[in-house]
């Protein structure tokens, strides 16, 4: 059961992913609904919620793929 806890760790960052740029679609989307601008808030909508997703996933990826745990092995290592 020891690749449970990795498992679960690369799905809520997977979830994190998928949060950030569906949420900035429908913001872009709810934009151009009160503003009738059709295409331009839904576009950076998206590019902002990518750009979110891939800081934070980085940013999570790195603090804990680099910092080492009790025991000298890696976190990733079984």
């Amino acid at each position: 059961m020891s690749w449970v806890t990795p498992a679960a760790w690369l799905l809520g960052i997977g979830w994190y992913f998928a949060t950030c740029i569906v949420l900035g679609v429908l913001a872009g989307r709810w934009l151009d609904g009160r503003f009738d601008t059709t295409p331009i808030f839904a576009l950076i909508g998206t590019f902002l919620g990518l750009a979110a997703a891939l800081v934070g996933g980085y940013r999570t990826l790195t603090e804990r793929l680099l910092k080492p745990r009790r025991g000298g092995r890696p976190e990733g290592d079984l």
